[in-house]
């Protein structure tokens, strides 16, 4: 089994040398001297057990096995630079896939200026983005569906690292017809016993929402929760970037207690990120600062209720 023994150096020379039907100057143009060269021929036909080359006076030509083994060679050869070059053009962030769960919130309102300037930093890199609940964006960090992911934290997990991003307000949010829009005072907890609470994940979690008891509605899809709320079926609580601005169907008030959503970026503790995603990572954590003063946010506080 010598031919276990023919490497990429072997398989090179053999098509330079066919190429130029010359020792010498394949030597050249593989900076190399030409007895190395010789060596590395004389080698490959003694690991394959057949003369590919026929040297003369004038010229180096291949024989017949040697014709119909150059294409062979050539695609080996080819096939392997490509490769190294494309995990080159990894390394240096020319290309790639990126691949984020994010929770609908944030994509909608804080990541397209984001998305912008990475895009024109690395054009050549491919962006996945999918919006989910806090719950399914963990998840898909936790089973590697996504390189990353960008929410709130739905059950801590060993698996993962959370790293603080920003916090945005929890506000009480209901219809316009709604008596609690005659005021735009903040509400007291204590005043919303006997209200139709609409529950999400959000609300599920919050230690003031518990102590009004159970609600028989339950709509995780901030989408589904939205039309249910504009239909002045009850109140929920939202955060303040998913609490539609323009949505003139729909007020909101501060509470008292107040309550935060932390979000964080979610990466796993045992993986490794490519070039791509930690070159999105970066560009995440230098622009969200400019990003939150925008909106109005604050700087991610420590919080149990997520």
């Amino acid at each position: 089994m010598k031919y276990l023994n023919i490497t990429l150096r072997h398989l090179r020379t053999f098509v330079i040398v066919a190429r130029y039907g010359s020792f010498n100057r394949a030597a050249e143009e593989l900076s190399r001297t030409q007895p190395a060269i010789t060596l590395a021929i004389k080698q490959l036909e003694e690991f394959v057990g057949l003369k590919l080359l026929d040297r003369t006076t004038r010229r180096v030509v291949p024989t017949a096995e040697g014709e119909n083994f150059i294409p062979v060679a050539e695609r080996l050869v080819r096939d392997f630079d490509t490769a190294i070059s494309d995990l080159k053009a990894a390394a240096e962030r020319r290309i790639g896939n990126v691949s984020i769960a994010i929770v609908p919130s944030v994509a909608t309102q804080l990541l397209p200026p984001i998305v912008k300037k990475f895009a024109n930093n690395y054009p050549g890199i491919n962006l996945l983005l999918s919006d989910d609940t806090a719950r399914a964006v963990q998840q898909k960090v936790e089973r590697n569906e996504v390189d990353f992911g960008i929410g709130s934290i739905w059950q801590p997990s060993s698996l993962l690292k959370y790293t603080p991003l920003f916090a945005d307000k929890l506000e009480l949010v209901f219809h316009r017809d709604h008596y609690l829009s005659e005021s735009e005072d903040p509400v007291c907890w204590d005043a919303l016993h006997g209200e139709t609470f609409l529950d999400s994940g959000i609300t599920k979690s919050m230690r003031s929402r518990q102590a009004l008891g159970q609600s028989k509605f339950d709509f995780p899809n901030i989408t589904t929760l939205l039309a249910m709320l504009r239909s002045n079926l009850g109140v929920s609580v939202l955060p303040s970037l998913a609490i539609p601005v323009a949505d003139t169907e729909l007020k909101s008030r501060e509470l008292v207690p107040s309550e935060t959503r932390n979000i964080h970026l979610i990466t796993r503790n045992d993986w490794t990120l490519s070039p791509a995603a930690q070159a999105m990572i970066e560009t995440i954590i230098n622009e969200i600062p400019a990003q939150i003063r925008a909106l109005g946010l604050s700087p991610s506080q420590d919080a149990e209720s997520e």
